[in-house]
């Protein structure tokens, strides 16, 4: 029984390691982690996490006695305590049922809930789901004697939650209700029987039957029963936002919470989970339709806002906010002021559940390019509680890929400044059959508090500048440009499953800022042409940035083509031929496909490219052609001094969206054994900048990482997931081969070549260059003599010519072979070494 893990857990721990440590021993650990902070991520904050979020569910309760709450809560604050620590405060989210209790709440505090006390999924007889599901997946009891539950049980739930919170973490906590649009979680009687006339219908849309949520804008049918909020019932035209709005102000107040948690994408689309919808049928854009359903969906926000008077936190949908401009005409920029939210819509967790990474990145990135308030949040998918799936045993198998590449991601703000995830929020620390296993909390609190102890504290090598302002004005004023984000987005989705290191983002609103404090010095920025006006462009000119753009020209300033000597023409798409002069990566059997794919629907349109004459410093790396007319497809060109420009057309990385195997209208990847990956040809393209990151693969069906390059304390932090763990990932990036500290690389031809696992996450603060090739290594060495910090030594080197970054005024020690060697430092501060033979030690204090 789930209860019975935690009793015994309790009981071996004793008194709860005295009730969560000694007065004096939290005061010790705090002021540690208040020193750390303040050292590693120079926020002058006290600790590194602005609020803790553990999301739980009833399952571990194994009554509703008042000693099993007060057991079960300790010995969920005893599990997380690593992480607890390191906050400022804590949330408990807490999942009773679907948010159907919030609907239903009739101000009776001894009525029943339905609450999720099952496995599998929920409502199958009212047909909600777009496939059918099979009978071994329908929802039953998580165990033979499942407790009745009342409103005034969960009352209990939440004032012991707090009450064992606020004595044991010693921190002030939070509660929160959670509202699911969707029929999986529990039975509901009100979503699915009694108004089922607020559900998103596929079909009333022209769409593929896909699984019945909520749709936000609905309005509700007459209903002459009784709710806290309408004692004499509902009245017919009442909106579903006025509805629950008012319900949620009178049950949370009754219970106890403090804010109300949007789950699954609700309040932004009604399908979620596709990037289908009330404007993308899969096979064109309805951009006539963009207006009012931009309009339906502020509608709702103003009539939730005005009747709810507590908080309100969104998941928000799987995907970025250009594709979900594009399929469903979602107005992120208005519903963040609106809902007036603590933190934008956070990571999805749908990476694990689909391999797609690419598009948990892209879409965490364009969600925080603006925030409502300062902050945004990471939230971790470490069990599920309502389904057989426990990512962290089952999906991550306890690899921490999807811990260290979220948490390298920043944004720049309005300040200039780089900013990082404050809160942290863990989905759940239950399983679906109650267990609170132990080892979980302390594996996922190790990992995540290695990543906390080097965040970003400068921008990436790559910057996404993303138009967060441009794509909604367009929305407004022009909804015949829908198609654009869309297309845009997922090219960049396409481009960091490809390997594109693309953690860092600056909004257009905030560049100006970057710009004057030298944040996008030495840095690429990653580009839609939407972008680059030409008052953009005469900014980016002058500062001397280099700019990896992509997109049609036609979206871009005039100032920007003419840089380029490029302008437009009759289209061609389709099935194309490349020609290329971009490095490949190295394919070992069966040889690499060189026809191009460019579903002009979905990428924006048709190549139409072409060069007008030959500004001097253009080269044209790429081209496409249909066999009568060819089309240029990338370009580059020196900007001004050391900075360069390239430019790219891009096209999606799919040509429909076919129905998966869970019902829902999905993208269809384009077989890498017989076309480009055109994420593959902007990740090539940054060798104009002095990268190569390239990958070593069996065939060209073997899969690249996803991978993300951070900057911390000067040095270079390599994270990333290897999909395919018999592909090679080769590296250069413009100061030389980064050696990463305890792997060892392969060293040929100027670039590192390293064989990971499916996780990877390491220092790089030494680059080399040397003619000879070999195995390199850098490992971690004792800091001797006494007094210094760190040490590490860097072995196989043959006339080596090394750059070493290092923390800055450090008091460094070189020496090779034993012998003491005075390195030049240049004015970045990098510390240069020539003709190195041998072994290579460097100290620091």
């Amino acid at each position: 029984m789930p209860a019975e893990l935690g009793r015994q857990t309790f009981a071996l721990d004793g008194t709860f390691h005295q009730m969560l440590a000694s007065p004096a021993r939290r005061r010790s650990r705090d002021q540690e982690a208040a020193v750390a902070c303040r050292r590693d991520r120079g926020s002058g904050g006290s600790r590194p996490i602005s609020r803790m979020g553990l999301e739980l569910s009833l399952k571990p309760f194994p009554s509703w006695k008042q000693h099993d709450l007060d057991e079960t809560c300790a010995t969920v604050f005893r599990q997380w305590e690593p992480l607890i620590d390191a906050a400022d405060s804590v949330a408990v989210l807490l999942w009773v049922a679907d948010g159907s209790e919030i609907l239903e709440w009739d101000g009776d505090p001894g009525r029943a809930i339905d609450w999720a006390s099952t496995v599998g999924f929920n409502n199958t007889e009212a047909r909600p789901y777009g496939h059918n599901v099979t009978e071994d997946r329908a929802a039953v009891p998580y165990r033979a004697d499942v407790p009745a539950l009342t409103y005034a049980d969960v009352r209990r739930v939440v004032r012991t939650v707090k009450a064992v919170g606020a004595r044991l973490t010693g921190r002030p906590l939070t509660v929160g209700a959670t509202f699911d649009a969707g029929p999986e979680f529990a039975r509901s009687d009100f979503k699915y029987r009694r108004h089922p006339e607020i559900l998103g219908r596929a079909s009333d849309d022209g769409l593929a039957p896909m699984i019945q949520m909520v749709n936000a804008a609905s309005v509700l049918e007459p209903d002459t029963r009784g709710y806290a909020g309408f004692p004499r019932g509902i009245a017919a035209g009442t909106s579903f936002g006025t509805f629950l709005g008012r319900q949620s102000s009178a049950y949370l107040e009754a219970m106890g919470f403090d804010y109300l948690w949007l789950s699954n994408g609700f309040g932004f689309s009604a399908f979620p989970w596709t990037p289908l919808g009330a404007v993308f049928d899969g096979h064109r854009f309805r951009s006539e339709r963009a207006a009012a359903v931009r309009d339906d969906m502020l509608g709702f926000w103003r009539d939730l806002t005005t009747e709810c008077r507590h908080p309100i936190e969104v998941r928000g949908t799987n995907f970025t906010v250009g594709i979900d401009i594009g399929g469903d005409a979602v107005p992120a920029d208005e519903i963040y002021r609106i809902g007036r939210f603590r933190n934008p819509p956070p990571n999805s967790p749908w990476g694990p559940l689909n391999d797609d990474f690419g598009i948990e990145m892209s879409g965490y990135l364009s969600r925080i390019a603006e925030v409502p308030t300062s902050g945004f949040m990471f939230r971790y998918y470490v069990n599920d509680p309502w389904f057989w799936q426990n990512p962290w045993r089952d999906f991550y198998r306890r690899e921490p890929f999807d811990i260290h590449l979220p948490l390298s991601v920043a944004r720049i703000d309005a300040n200039g400044q780089v900013s990082t995830a404050g809160d942290v929020q863990f989905l759940t620390v239950d399983t679906e059959s109650g267990e609170l296993d132990p080892r979980t909390g302390r594996e996922v609190a190790t990992h995540v508090l290695e990543a906390l102890e080097t965040p970003p504290d400068a921008a990436g090598p790559f910057v996404w500048l993303y138009p967060f302002t441009e794509y909604h004005h367009d929305l407004r004023t022009d909804p015949r440009t829908v198609a654009e984000p869309f297309s845009e987005d997922w090219y960049v989705t396409a481009a960091i499953n490809a390997g594109l290191p693309l953690n860092t983002v600056v909004s257009t609103s905030n560049l100006a800022a970057a710009l004057r404090h030298g944040a996008l010095n030495d840095r690429v920025l990653v580009a839609p042409t939407r972008a680059l006006t030409d008052e953009c462009w005469d900014a980016l000119v002058a500062a001397e940035v280099s700019v990896l753009a992509y997109g049609p020209l036609r979206r871009a300033g005039t100032r920007f083509a003419a840089m380029l000597g490029l302008t437009e023409a009759e289209g061609v798409d389709g099935d194309l031929s490349l020609t290329t002069e971009l490095p490949a990566d190295h394919i070992d059997s069966g040889g690499a496909p060189v026809s191009l794919h460019h579903a002009a629907v979905v990428s924006g349109g048709p190549v139409t490219t072409i060069l007008t004459g030959r500004p001097p410093g253009t080269d044209v790396l790429a081209s496409v052609s249909d066999g009568t007319t060819s089309r240029v497809y990338a370009a580059a060109a020196t900007l001004r001094g050391t900075a360069r420009v390239a430019w790219i057309r891009g096209s999606a990385p799919f040509t429909e969206a076919a129905v998966d195997h869970n019902g829902l209208p999905s993208p269809v990847p384009l077989d890498p054994a017989n076309y480009v990956d055109p994420g593959a040809l902007i990740r090539s393209l940054t060798s104009v900048f002095g990268y190569r990151l390239g990958f070593w693969r069996r065939t060209a069906r073997s899969r690249t990482a996803v991978q993300s390059w951070h900057r911390h304390a000067g040095a270079y932090w390599l994270s990333g997931y290897l999909a395919d763990t018999t592909t090679r990932v080769r590296l250069r990036l413009p100061m030389g081969a980064p050696l990463l500290t305890h792997h060892d690389a392969w060293y040929e031809s100027g670039i590192a070549e390293y064989q990971f696992g499916r996780s990877y996450h390491g220092e790089a603060r030494v680059f080399v260059d040397q003619e000879a090739a070999g195995v390199l290594s850098c490992r971690e060495a004792a800091p001797f003599p006494y007094g210094m910090r760190r040490a590490l030594q860097v072995t196989g080197l043959v006339e080596a010519r090394l750059g070493v970054v290092l923390p800055r005024s450090v008091d460094a020690r070189f020496s090779v072979g034993g012998r003491t060697v005075q390195p030049r430092v240049d004015d970045r501060g990098w510390h240069l070494l020539e003709r190195v033979t041998g072994t290579l030690s460097v100290a620091w204090a």
